[in-house]
């Protein structure tokens, strides 16, 4: 295998000239095979890197840097019945094959601003793209709070369309089939430690997080309960808007149980987030929390929104990767709730329960009556995780759209229906009674600990404004 993966390496600094070379620093453990990284020159093909952030790193201290990670993944096979409680056992098949990949790094520019920790993204392809969804909600946490981010392409589709967009720049990325993925997501973790002074700028992190988002999240749900317990990859999982399934763990058709809960024996904690949109599907899989698992249902709240849109939409037009670089548009103003209060909030709560400081905070269900969520005279969810822009409303939030180019895009955006003039009025007489509203829902949720200080800060200034 290292001699394949040194010819890799080889070819391509010939194709590069100047690319640096890094073979992992130190050994890989014994249960993940060793990887290979090699950065990719700022000048490769067309000078830009497909799915670049649009966030202004440089004004927050960050840098981005791209990089290619080659060697060899395992598939794996089912052991046993998976049942619905997760503990699924699972064996390499003993199939490996050679793959080369892309890690999109987001990192402090300056090392010292490092807090030790690294979060490895599933990135999103349920569009034909990779999308970093978890980059995109929680991207201000993240660069305020010195994390060092990872986004893997670590399925085929993402990949192809990585190598369709720019040939020369992407011409090594290769993956055979979906069935590599988690073997490829594992390495990731191992790559992340072994090769730290080259991907981050910095010494060995402390703690790996995974983390991905709906189609991916399926995929974490499979890597949690069958995978990590046989390669202890990562340190702790935020499984993000997830349904009640999981993914399949090679290819072709293999029974699978439709509900799929986190294993409560798992040795690392499991951190999941669901939206309002989620709920309907996932409340199947629904699960008491326990010593490693912990769920919040964010009220409100759509499997994707505004904020995230406002990004994709930009990264897009750049790209071209989806339907040739158009907007997507809905038929009502999409969903603009602040879901990113909620993933910062669980980011931080699952970085300390990773480091021993404590489980996060318990976040009461949406309530469901026969399967439908329950609401109030706005149309405003009852229960669940309450943000602020929630309980002091001033606008009904949906789950779901309609409308749009791209097939099933709108139907996960949600919706914002603003109230009525008469209806505000009679919430908020004034605009100091509208002020201190949102000031008690801040303070409730801060207290709660499903929003961060800094964030509630920003939130109530955004309401005095």
């Amino acid at each position: 295998m290292f001699e394949r993966l040194r010819h890799g390496l080889l070819r391509a600094v010939a194709i590069w000239g100047a690319a640096v070379v890094l073979l992992p620093a130190a050994p890989a453990r014994a249960d993940v095979a060793a990887v290979g990284v090699v950065e990719i020159p700022a000048g490769a093909g067309q000078g830009r890197i497909v799915g670049a952030t649009v966030v202004d790193l440089a004004a927050r201290g960050y840098e981005e840097r791209e990089f290619l990670m080659s060697g060899s993944a395992d598939t794996f096979q089912k052991t046993g019945t998976w049942y619905t409680n997760g503990q699924w056992g699972a064996r390499r098949s003993g199939a490996v094959q050679a793959y080369t990949t892309r890690l999109l790094v987001e990192r402090p520019a300056d090392p010292a601003r490092f807090n030790g920790t690294v979060v490895v993204e599933w990135l999103n392809v349920s569009f034909g793209a990779d999308i970093g969804v978890e980059w995109s909600q929680s991207h201000e946490l993240f660069t305020r709070a010195g994390y060092a981010y990872v986004g893997v392409t670590a399925q085929k589709v993402g990949a192809d369309k990585l190598r369709s967009l720019d040939p020369v720049r992407y011409g090594q990325v290769s993956l055979a089939s979906d069935a590599l993925s988690y073997s490829i997501f594992a390495q990731a973790a191992e790559a992340v430690r072994a090769n730290a002074p080259a991907l981050l700028g910095t010494g060995a992190p402390a703690k790996v997080l995974a983390a991905g988002h709906s189609q991916s999240a399926g995929r974490l749900a499979t890597f949690v309960n069958a995978i990590q317990p046989i390669i202890p990859a990562y340190d702790g999982f935020l499984v993000h808007g997830r349904g009640a399934g999981a993914a399949p763990i090679g290819e072709g058709v293999i029974a699978l149980p439709l509900t799929a809960r986190i294993r409560a024996d798992s040795a690392v904690p499991v951190f999941q987030v669901e939206s309002e949109t989620d709920v309907r599907t996932f409340a199947d899989a629904r699960q008491p929390d326990g010593a490693r698992v912990r769920t919040w249902e964010v009220a409100g709240t759509a499997h994707a929104d505004a904020y995230g849109l406002a990004q994709y939409n930009a990264q897009n037009a750049r790209d071209r990767a989806i339907n040739d670089g158009r907007p997507i548009s809905c038929d009502r103003p999409v969903n603009a709730m602040t879901w990113r209060y909620a993933s910062n909030a669980a980011y931080h709560h699952l970085d300390r329960w990773v480091r021993g400081l404590g489980a996060p905070p318990a976040g009461p269900q949406i309530s469901l009556l026969l399967g439908t969520i329950r609401r109030d005279g706005d149309g405003n969810a009852l229960g669940g995780v309450r943000l602020p822009d929630l309980d002091a409303p001033l606008a009904a939030y949906g789950p779901t759209n309609s409308g749009g180019e791209i097939t099933g895009a709108c139907l996960l955006l949600g919706s914002t229906t603003s109230l009525s003039s008469a209806r505000l009025l009679q919430l908020y007489p004034t605009r100091e009674d509208y002020v201190t509203a949102f000031t008690r829902a801040a303070d409730r949720a801060l207290a709660a600990g499903h929003l961060l200080p800094a964030d509630h800060a920003e939130a109530v200034a955004r309401a005095g404004a």
